[in-house]
């Protein structure tokens, strides 16, 4: 049998080059895996439509029309949209830094995925819609509400992070470090773990959660019509720590907040709440 020829890999000179050599990049392996792997899905839709494009045309700003109207057949999935345009922007730019392009013609297209959602929480009617998951899935929805942790965060965080009075771990968004207070609801609910080794939670084979893994699962679990994201739990955590009395700069320091959006979440739901329950008691007296 005929040995199959050996692919030659894509000349320097065109995108598909350029993110053969990105790829082999610093800047790309020391990427967390699962950051990789979403960089990936990109950077795929990416050589799909460019690959062969040679890095000169991206000097023209002409191109630059191409690219949106490319961009806008994804108009219907706009967070994918604006992926594949931040990706781009992001190969051209380190390319532009090693003098493959002399313009970044990705920078500055607006993103077109808007949404706002930081006064959302998870009240009780939402709790009841997931009596009945898995416990695998509602130990992650607990441990973010009583933690604050970004979904990407909470599946990471592991025992050797909790310590006496706080749980100490640097986050995947800004590489930070964070320290999450136990309070005694926290310190309840790490004790009743069924395992006090390795990451906190574990999926159904015992093994550590993927982010896609528990964002599938949670989405396949979740009713029709179901209006709330596991990420608009942190601001049931904002609420909850209001409620035990800390201070809007405080809760801010705690979950990476501003103040001033931590002061909306308490307008709407604590101090709201209070007004109403105050009324009822005035009214019944």
């Amino acid at each position: 049998m005929a040995l199959e020829a050996k692919r030659e890999p894509a000349p320097e000179d065109t995108i598909s080059g350029l993110i053969r050599l990105y790829k082999a990049s610093d800047e790309y392996l020391t990427k967390r895996p699962e950051t990789r792997r979403d960089y990936d899905y990109s950077l795929d839709k990416i050589e799909a439509r460019f690959g062969q494009a040679i890095l000169g045309a991206f000097d023209d700003r002409k191109m630059r029309k191409d690219v949106i109207q490319w961009r806008d057949t994804y108009k219907h999935q706009p967070r994918t949209a604006d992926k594949v345009i931040v990706m781009l922007g992001t190969i051209l730019g380190w390319g532009l830094l090693r003098g493959s392009v002399g313009i970044n013609i990705a920078h500055g297209i607006p993103m077109i995925y808007k949404s706002d959602r930081s006064d959302l929480i998870w009240e009780d009617e939402h709790w009841e819609a997931f009596k009945d998951a898995p416990p695998q899935l509602l130990r992650a929805l607990q441990l973010i509400s009583l933690t604050g942790l970004r979904l990407k965060d909470a599946v990471s965080v592991s025992w050797d992070q909790v310590l006496d009075k706080s749980i100490v771990l640097i986050t995947s968004k800004r590489s930070g470090r964070a320290v999450i207070p136990i309070f005694p609801e926290l310190r309840a609910w790490l004790d009743a773990l069924p395992h006090h080794q390795g990451p906190l939670l574990l999926n159904s084979r015992g093994k550590g959660w993927t982010t896609s893994g528990l964002e599938s699962v949670f989405q396949r679990q979740k009713p029709e019509g179901f209006d709330r994201t596991m990420h608009d739990i942190r601001g049931t955590f904002v609420t909850w720590l209001a409620i035990k009395g800390l201070t809007d700069e405080e809760i801010s320091r705690i979950v990476g907040w501003t103040a001033k959006r931590v002061s909306e979440v308490r307008a709407r739901y604590v101090d709201e709440a209070r007004v109403i329950v105050s009324l009822v008691d005035r009214l019944s007296g």
